[in-house]
This record gives C-alpha cells, sequence and structure tokens, in this order.
C-alpha cells in the first residue's frame, strides 16, 4: 500500500489526482498513525473542513447580519450628510459687514467693466463719425 500512496502523493502533487484518488489519500492519512508531513497536511484539511461544515452556518448567518447592519449604518450616516451638506449655501454671508463689503467689492467690479465699454464705444463712435464725413465728402 506504500507505494501506491507514494504514487498517489506524487500524482496529487503535480495536481493530476482524481477525486477518488484524493479520497484515497484522505482515508489512508485519516486511518493510518504514522505522521508524516503529508500525514500532518491531510489531517489538517481533514480537520478544517469538519469545522468549516459544522460551525459555519451560525457564524456565516451572524457576519451576515452584522455586516448588513454595518453598510446600512454607514449609508445611512453617509445620507444625513450629504444631504445636510446640499442644503447650506456655499456663497451665503451671515456677517452684514462682510456681506456689504463683497457686494460693494461686486459692483466696483462691473462699474469698471462698464468705463471699459463706454471707452471702446466712444472709439467706435468716432469711426462712425469718420465713416459719416468721407461719405459725405464722396
Amino acid at each position: 500500500m506504500g507505494s501506491q500512496i507514494d504514487k498517489l502523493l506524487e500524482k496529487y502533487w503535480n495536481g493530476e489526482t482524481s477525486l477518488d484518488e484524493e479520497k484515497v489519500i484522505k482515508a489512508h492519512f485519516k486511518s493510518n498513525p504514522a505522521l508524516t508531513n503529508e500525514g500532518h497536511y491531510f489531517r489538517y484539511l481533514a480537520k478544517e473542513k469538519q469545522v468549516k461544515y459544522s460551525g459555519s452556518k451560525g457564524i456565516s448567518k451572524k457576519r451576515a447580519w452584522m455586516s448588513a447592519a454595518a453598510t446600512i449604518t454607514v449609508g445611512l450616516i453617509t445620507a444625513v450628510l450629504v444631504f445636510n451638506d446640499a442644503n447650506k449655501d456655499p456663497f451665503a454671508i451671515e456677517d452684514p459687514e462682510k456681506a456689504f463689503e463683497a457686494t460693494k467689492n461686486a459692483l466696483m467690479m462691473i462699474s469698471g467693466e462698464l468705463k471699459e465699454g463706454k471707452e471702446h464705444t466712444l472709439e467706435l463712435s468716432k469711426f462712425n463719425k469718420a465713416k459719416e464725413e468721407l461719405q459725405e465728402d464722396s
């Protein structure tokens, strides 16, 4: 039996075993009291499989509920923060003196632009006047 297990182990580590051959290997190490490195490995796999299938359903349900509760909590907190932030006007100035200064500065900027526009229209009116004089002479 030892040489057959050795051949199966070689196939196993090369990834060439079938499911039936893997069952033979696992059964051998489960019943064989001699503990080699492979024996420890396959006993560990059997133990993990047993633990996974015996108690994992209760734990996974509990984890699922905890995960869902955490997701809902994070979602609610995010929604509250987003809606509170959306209601604030980023340009609102609460202090009347600061509001007055901001308005004054905005009006001065508009006034400066209007003066510049007025200068351009004066230049255009000079051209229009010259054009009219040329048309009268001809």
